[in-house]
């Protein structure tokens, strides 16, 4: 790797942590800009370096680092409900990157549908592991409705507006 892309590769994850931190709690799962860097970090670096951004974050939270929403970190954020999305977004961020680079010219429709798909991807993941830690671990016996209510249909609205600028900002960053 060239030092720019480690270069880039490291401003995301300090953009990754900075949006980790604007945090509200709004329930369970709260309401951060992650997702927005996760796709700015899907549409403005390779695939790979996506992975090794979002993978690294991951890594730095595990050890210890208070990276993840509101300061946290450390192994045992692997029981917390909301973990499965700090997961999803090393498997969003790779696929996202990987539509989009697919083309030499992008379009807004390109990064739009990049963008679909990430969240979906952020969402399944995380309703899953969500639903695992709750139901099994924790025993709470929640129905899959109740999981929807609580950790995606309150996100949605915000989730658009998060895509869309994350459209508008890397279709220009390039022609800078």
């Amino acid at each position: 790797m060239k030092t720019r892309d480690l270069t880039l590769i490291a401003l995301s994850i300090a953009l990754l942590i900075i949006c980790s931190q604007l945090a509200f709690n709004i329930g369970p799962v709260p309401l951060t800009l992650q997702t927005l860097a996760v796709l700015l970090i899907a549409f403005n670096l390779k695939p790979v370096q996506a992975l090794i951004a979002t993978s690294l974050y991951t890594f730095m939270g595990l050890v210890g680092l208070p990276v993840f929403a509101n300061w946290s970190g450390g192994v045992q954020t692997i029981l917390s409900p909301t973990f499965g999305f700090i997961l999803s977004f090393i498997v969003a961020s790779y696929v996202a990157s990987s539509l989009v680079h697919r083309y030499a010219k992008r379009t807004w429709q390109h990064y739009f549908v990049a963008a679909t798909i990430a969240t979906i991807l952020i969402y399944a993941i995380g309703m899953i592991y969500f639903a695992g830690i709750m139901n099994f671990y924790k025993g709470a016996n929640m129905p899959f409705s109740q999981i929807i209510a609580l950790t995606m249909l309150p996100f949605i609205p915000g989730d658009i507006i998060k895509a869309m600028l994350a459209v508008i900002v890397s279709q220009r960053l390039p022609q800078r």
